[in-house]
Formats: C-alpha cells, structure tokens, sequence
C-alpha cells in the first residue's frame, strides 16, 4: 500500500544538494515519487509501506549529511 510522508531539511546549502538527497531517495526499492525542494526545504516521499520504512527514508537523508525533521 502506497503512503506518503513529509520531512523539512532546513541545512541544505544548494540546489544541487537537494538533488543529491533526492537521487538517493529515489534509488531506495520501495520508493516511488520524490519531490524536493530547495527553497522551502520540504521533502516528500512516495512509498510501499510494505517493503520500505519510514525509518529507512530518514537514514538516507541523514546519510547523505543532512537533518530531517517530521513535517
């Protein structure tokens, strides 16, 4: 079953950073559409909840050096 969660990454320092976060999120198996945005620094993440966990959504993030809070 397809959920959506909404994390705000508040330290990314450029456009290209974002970019970074979302090509990691992308290639997570589990892990349908991605949207991030620089500017307001939301993240929103498409994915089955039955192969993926929202735990292993934010370790990606953090993975990748930055800080996600719950939207």
């Amino acid at each position: 079953m397809s959920e959506t969660v909404q994390f705000r990454v508040m330290d990314f320092s450029c456009p290209s950073c974002a970019g970074n976060v979302e090509r990691a999120l992308g290639s997570i198996d589990g892990v349908g559409e991605v949207e991030v945005h620089f500017s307001t620094g939301r993240v929103e993440v498409e994915y089955d909840e039955g192969r993926v966990a929202t735990d292993d959504i934010e370790r990606t993030i953090e993975n990748q050096g930055y800080t996600p809070q719950p939207a």
